[in-house]
């Protein structure tokens, strides 16, 4: 399993109109568009290295099922 986080700056309320609102929608759409198609390709790079790399750079090993946990 793969966390990756993401810091944004908190959006405040400035009580827009709809117009305003769905302007700033269509404005920041291919952006976010890019950032989702980065993410994604980030993990499919990170989810690709060999378990021992992963772990050398700070990845935690996956949680143990309950199946496990019983021997």
């Amino acid at each position: 399993m793969t966390l990756i986080l993401e810091h944004r700056q908190a959006r405040r309320a400035t009580g827009a109109r709809l117009g305003h609102t769905f302007a700033h929608l269509v404005r920041d759409l291919p952006g976010r568009i890019v950032s989702a198609w980065e993410r994604s390709r980030l993990e499919r790079e990170l989810e690709s290295m060999p378990y021992d790399l992963r772990k050398d750079i700070g990845f935690r090993s996956a949680p143990k099922t309950a199946a496990q946990s019983t021997r």
